[in-house]
């Protein structure tokens, strides 16, 4: 069970943000591996690699998420030292990439909202599978797979690929990859299911709270730096529309983080009251029930992503009193405080798990910058860092302390 949560005694201004994030991006700028990605991740209790010579599906949307985290830090500091980075992290997902479409009677059996059907899922799938209607390999689109498999193939994947691109290229204005760009936007729009959100790979008819939101960033950061894309704007209006109904009616945690960092770009691009007022709704529910899921001594920069992008964009409207605001800020605050404590700091060789245990881990300094699973959890993972590096750029870029 989650640790009660106590307002701070101190505001987190005392955390060295910026430093944090440097070393974050120093340890993944100056990676040994001069390959595509970052090094997944280390389990110190067992003294073993996570998947050192294996990109698993889990894997390689992970690597995407934490390159979306280092196109936002790069657009927000202009480090010039990330962008071989992100570059060989975009050839990389370039490569991985399948082309994908979709056959005319394919686009009408979905109009007629047959994915969204409660009854005889299983069914339905093997018939449109069968049938070659549940995805063309062939098209304008395409979608990102770590073994050339389309089921393996995730949704999130294209979305923070395309999120990566999309931000870096604006930040950078390098148009290597729009081609690229195109693709990603069109194979992710293929997966979209009419009327909801988006099917959790080619060969499902299933979506996923976690891509939703993923899917729903992607498109809105897409959208509001491609104004004159008029079909992804007709297409992201209904999709608001959708996700907004939905996720008010039937809350998730799981499409909580990015589900608001969404909401909160899309108020940014069309000050739209509507996405106001979800955000509202989420601090509210967070307050009220999720904030009591996340431990006192856990990494909770996920959420942290989420509740800072409700924080700026109650900032945005004028709200910065309200006891929501506050509520919001203080817990914000509270887990600013213990990032120093979740990364592993140069020449760490080690780590206290409380009372007088102690873990010997000679190989924790390999991964310095990197991020703890928990201030007590000897397990780092790509992720973890990127959730934190997101966070710490949405809280200095929006000057919430």
């Amino acid at each position: 069970m989650a640790a009660a949560w106590h307002p701070p005694a101190a505001a987190a201004t005392a955390a060295d943000i910026p430093a944090i994030m440097r070393l974050t991006v120093d340890s993944w700028v100056a990676s040994a591996q001069a390959a595509d990605f970052i090094p997944y991740g280390f389990n110190f209790l067992a003294d073993k690699a996570i998947e050192p010579d294996l990109v698993s599906p889990s894997n390689l949307i992970r690597q995407a998420s934490s390159s979306a985290a280092l196109a936002n830090y790069f657009d927000y500091t202009g480090d010039p030292r990330v962008r071989d980075r992100i570059q060989r992290t975009l050839s990389a997902f370039g490569k991985l990439s399948l082309p994908i479409g979709k056959r005319r009677l394919q686009q009408l059996v979905e109009a007629t909202h047959a994915l969204s059907s409660p009854v005889g899922r299983w069914r339905l799938k093997s018939a449109l599978g069968r049938f070659g209607l549940l995805y063309q390999t062939s098209g304008d689109g395409k979608v990102v797979s770590p073994d050339g498999s389309y089921g393996n193939a995730l949704a999130g994947t294209v979305a923070l690929a395309l999120l990566t691109e999309v931000v870096y290229s604006h930040a950078s204005g390098d148009q290597s990859f729009a081609g690229l760009r195109a693709a990603w936007r069109d194979g992710l729009l293929s997966l979209r299911i009419p009327g909801g959100g988006f099917r959790q790979d080619p060969s499902s008819i299933d979506d996923s709270d976690y891509y939703n939101g993923e899917a729903w960033l992607a498109l809105a950061v897409y959208g509001d730096l491609n104004k004159d894309d008029l079909r992804l704007t007709k297409a992201l209006s209904d999709l608001d529309d959708a996700l907004l109904r939905r996720y008010s009616e039937n809350p998730s945690v799981n499409f909580f983080g990015w589900g608001a960092m969404a909401a909160a770009q899309r108020y940014k691009t069309t000050a739209d009251a509507k996405f106001l007022a979800y955000l509202r709704q989420l601090g509210d529910g967070f307050v009220a029930r999720y904030q009591r899921r996340f431990a006192a001594d856990a990494n909770n920069c996920a959420a942290m992503e989420g509740i800072g992008a409700i924080a700026a964009a109650l900032k945005q409207s004028g709200e910065n009193d309200t006891d929501r605001a506050r509520a919001l800020r203080a817990w914000l605050s509270n887990e600013v405080t213990k990032l120093d404590r979740l990364q592993i700091q140069p020449g760490q060789q080690g780590l206290a798990l409380g009372g007088e245990a102690y873990l010997r881990a000679p190989r924790m300094a390999e991964y310095s910058g990197g991020f703890l699973a928990g201030i007590y959890d000897p397990l780092t993972r790509v992720d973890a860092a990127g959730h934190c590096l997101s966070a710490m750029v949405i809280i200095e870029r929006n000057h919430l302390f």
